[in-house]
């Protein structure tokens, strides 16, 4: 996936924690298209946009915008496609696991288990075997979270206009934009 100039997915996605009362189970599907380190996120409560630098968290029902800055990578928190790529190669022990047929696809699971965490259990990722694409991502928490991540949709190298991947302050006119 490092070889593309950009991807675009298309997803759905699952949190839930039934060891609450009341059980929690949230569904939501979106987009993202991603470009070096910028990328456009969309998701049915927010849209995000990182652009260089700045991070671009975009609340349409509350027409407001939130801008944030990185003054340098280390004390970047955001989602970037190295750091997605990169993150599971360091502090995780690796097993293969079972394939699936799913939908006329052959799905080979790879399971992770964290060295040094409390936090989450595993995580099992599952690569479509003839593309060799991440089709899915299961990560369980310890303290009984199970998040869930499908690629409904994957596109390499897209045609996606420059301007996908910038914040226009004209689009926003309405909206209370904080910075």
């Amino acid at each position: 996936m490092k070889s593309y100039a950009s991807i675009s997915l298309e997803f759905s996605y699952t949190f839930e924690n039934r060891k609450v009362e009341p059980p929690v189970v949230q569904n939501q599907s979106g987009s993202i298209a991603l470009k070096g380190d910028d990328y456009h996120l969309k998701l049915e409560s927010i849209e995000q946009i990182r652009a260089g630098k700045k991070l671009y968290n975009i609340l349409n029902e509350d027409e407001e915008v939130q801008i944030s800055s990185y003054d340098n990578e280390e004390e970047d928190e955001g989602i970037s496609p190295s750091k997605i790529l990169s993150s599971f190669s360091k502090g995780y022990s690796y097993k293969l696991g079972g394939t699936e047929q799913i939908a006329g696809k052959t799905i080979q699971y790879i399971i992770l288990k964290p060295v040094n965490t409390l936090t989450v259990d595993k995580i099992m990722i599952g690569i479509e075997k003839s593309s060799k694409h991440v089709y899915s991502l299961q990560q369980w928490g310890s303290n009984g979270t199970v998040t869930t991540l499908i690629v409904n949709s994957f596109k390499s190298n897209p045609k996606l206009p420059a301007s996908y991947f910038t914040f226009n302050r004209a689009d926003y006119q309405d909206y209370y934009i904080s910075e």
